[in-house]
């Protein structure tokens, strides 16, 4: 009889087994639990494909208006910059890497950005109280109409030099995002410091270690 009742009881677990295996799809089924099988190779989809290089000069339009020129990564700290040739509101014209030798501060801007309005008379009163020993400031804007930025620039009596940003430059030093944005080139024509967003009078004290 004990081996009787052990056979029954080994039977009973192997059918409580079978039940309880039967009755988890049926309960995943009720819950409405999909059980898909796993994916193949040829199930899985395609990785989404690499961006695509930022734009060089020569595929942006020699006339595109400074607004529109796309974003772009500036060079990394210590890259050579090669100045192109700059053509100035008032028609001075600054030939390509004229600016070699010389401690070279460039700052994007546009008659509109309020942070630029503060930051503007700060560099030029840099600009001109060291001047004699090499240090340069040119103004890039972005200001759609150069008739509206020559009357600005006048009205404030900026007297540093300024031109509107074009595809020469946005190559040259990219195009982050942001206003005012600085750039110092040293006089090997190395990029040394890159600042985005509003300087306040102490940061641009700090400029004159690199004189």
């Amino acid at each position: 009889m004990p081996a009787r009742r052990t056979l029954l009881q080994a039977g009973a677990a192997a059918v409580g087994a079978l039940s309880v295996s039967l009755l988890k799809p049926l309960e995943a089924r009720e819950q409405g639990v999909a059980q898909s099988p796993p994916q193949t190779a040829t199930q899985i989809p395609p990785q989404s494909p690499q961006s695509s290089p930022p734009q060089t000069a020569s595929q942006i339009p020699s006339g595109a208006s400074p607004s529109r020129l796309p974003e772009r990564p500036t060079p990394a700290i210590g890259t050579l910059i090669d100045t192109p040739r700059t053509t100035l509101i008032d028609g001075t014209v600054i030939e390509a890497n004229a600016f070699r030798g010389k401690l070279l501060l460039v700052q994007l801007w546009a008659s509109w950005c309020p942070f630029c309005r503060k930051q503007n008379p700060l560099l030029d009163k840099l600009w001109r109280s060291r001047r004699s020993d090499g240090v340069e400031l040119l103004g890039l804007s972005i200001d759609e109409k150069p008739d509206v930025l020559k009357r600005y620039v006048a009205e404030h009596g900026y007297r540093f030099p300024v031109a509107r940003l074009d595809a020469a430059w946005w190559a040259a030093i990219g195009r982050p995002k942001g206003l005012p944005i600085l750039w110092v080139i040293d006089r090997e024509s190395r990029l040394k410091q890159i600042e985005i967003g509003e300087m306040f009078p102490e940061d641009i004290e700090f400029l004159e270690r690199w004189i």
